[in-house]
């Protein structure tokens, strides 16, 4: 009863349902960790002078590429991390829930320990992609006027505008869908408790 209550094999049609759902809302996370990490990594930088430069973070009040400020790599390279993180994790998850849970191998010690093992990742990876929100978004707060001019980088910040509001969005739509795949991993290992 507990395994089918879970999501299991065994289980009626909400069962089932309900595995399909955490797979797609985990394919969905995966589809936001590619699109924040192509964002961070191909459209926020940029080779200035030689060395990588991030757009999250620079000070844009000056125009003279001396007293430039390039901006907080850390910022760019977050996105990248979480990203890879996220990826490694929706795909053992996947493979784990289908293993576990729907071909039940195993039995209940094992969907009980995956159910623990779903709640601590999904509540981790929550809350790094909410601090990788707020990061992002507030250095591109710190970034300066979005209309100001680069001329010896050859494009306007508003260029960039665009890839930085869908990091940020994605971002946010990441944090999302992991508290919901943590809610209903607690629901879950309540229900095999």
């Amino acid at each position: 009863m507990a395994d089918a209550a879970a999501g299991g094999g065994g289980g009626g049609g909400g069962s089932q349902v309900m595995l399909y759902v955490r797979i797609g809302l985990r394919v969905l996370a995966m589809l936001c960790a590619i699109i924040v990490m192509g964002v961070s990594d191909d459209l926020l930088k940029d080779t200035f002078l030689g060395r990588d430069y991030c757009v999250l973070g620079a000070d844009v009040s000056s125009n003279d590429y001396n007293d430039y400020d390039t901006g907080d790599e850390n910022a760019c390279n977050y996105g990248i991390g979480v990203g890879a993180l996220t990826l490694i994790c929706v795909i053992a998850l996947i493979v784990l829930e289908i293993l576990i849970v729907l071909r039940g191998l195993g039995g209940a010690a094992m969907m009980k320990l995956f159910c623990v093992a779903d709640l601590v990742l999904s509540g981790l990876l929550a809350l790094l992609w909410l601090v990788g929100f707020i990061y992002i978004l507030d250095k591109w707060d710190d970034s300066g006027p979005k209309e100001k001019h680069i001329p010896f980088l050859g494009f306007k910040l508003d260029d960039k505008a665009d890839a930085v509001g869908a990091a940020v969005a994605f971002s946010l739509f990441g944090a999302i869908i992991w508290v919901v795949l943590a809610v209903m991993a607690g629901i879950r290992l309540k229900q095999t408790m």
